[in-house]
């Protein structure tokens, strides 16, 4: 190998840096602690639950002002009804469907009289 810089091709993505999160500990076993879920504690605030994989105890934060929190984004928006509303039932048959319709009627009638 020569000495120098090595040439990288304009259409090869370069590795970015990796940034090591220090990993938090179980104050009880010193197992690694995981986001389990957040926790609502009043006035528009909630706290992060981290619960060990080790021994499985809950570790509660800071708590955190709801209004601050970043949000998901929204899901996508639902497509419109085709025009005529909704679509007919094509899982069943016009004949079991009437056959259906018949007996509900049927059971209507009964218990009435």
């Amino acid at each position: 190998m020569g000495e120098g810089v090595a040439k990288v091709s304009s259409g090869t993505r370069l590795p970015r840096p990796v940034t090591a999160r220090q990993q938090s500990l179980c104050p009880l076993c010193a197992g690694a602690l995981r986001f389990d879920h957040r926790e609502y504690v009043g006035g528009r605030r909630s706290v992060r639950v981290l619960r060990c994989a080790a021994c499985g105890s809950e570790v509660r934060g800071e708590p955190q002002d709801d209004a601050s929190r970043p949000r998901p984004a929204l899901p996508a928006r639902r497509r419109p009804l085709p025009d005529g509303g909704h679509p007919e039932n094509f899982v069943i048959d016009e004949g079991t469907a009437e056959r259906l319709r018949q007996m509900l009627e049927g059971e209507t009638a009964s218990s009435d009289g």
